[in-house]
């Protein structure tokens, strides 16, 4: 009876052992993917404001400023695409109009904002929390 109880024994701890690697490898794969996932990518206005619904809570943009409006707390971003295509901030399809409470950027400045859309009175409005100016390559 011994002789059966310990190939048992050992397969069982054979598979224990497989299980508990399966497991831990599982988990580190996790883990990676959810540091990947928590690094956020950064969106183009037109890619944002075509598919809004997809982008809810907090996302990073880039953008070219079109407009700027210190009174209002208020900028515009286009997309930095069609502002490399064209050559100037007027050329845009889509205009994102962004609330900004900091220090205002210049017209044409290719920036990088973080915050969320809301929708105020039936129209699109990007509130940033974060705007930083990028440099071009």
């Amino acid at each position: 009876m011994q002789s059966r109880s310990k190939p048992l024994t050992v397969a069982f701890i054979t598979t224990m052992a497989i299980a508990f690697l399966l497991v831990f490898s599982m988990g580190q794969d996790l883990q990676a993917g959810e540091v990947a996932a928590s690094s956020p990518k950064v969106l183009g206005v037109d890619d944002f404001m075509k598919n809004v619904d997809r982008y809810r809570g907090k996302v990073s943009l880039e953008g070219v400023v079109s407009a700027v409006a210190p009174e209002q707390q208020a900028i515009s971003l286009i997309d930095r695409g069609e502002f490399q295509a064209c050559g100037v901030t007027t050329c845009a399809q889509l205009t994102l109009p962004v609330q900004w409470r900091g220090p205002a950027p210049s017209m044409g400045d290719l920036v990088r904002i973080e915050g969320q859309a809301q929708e105020v009175k039936g129209k699109l409005l990007f509130v940033a929390d974060k705007l930083e100016k990028v440099t071009r390559p």
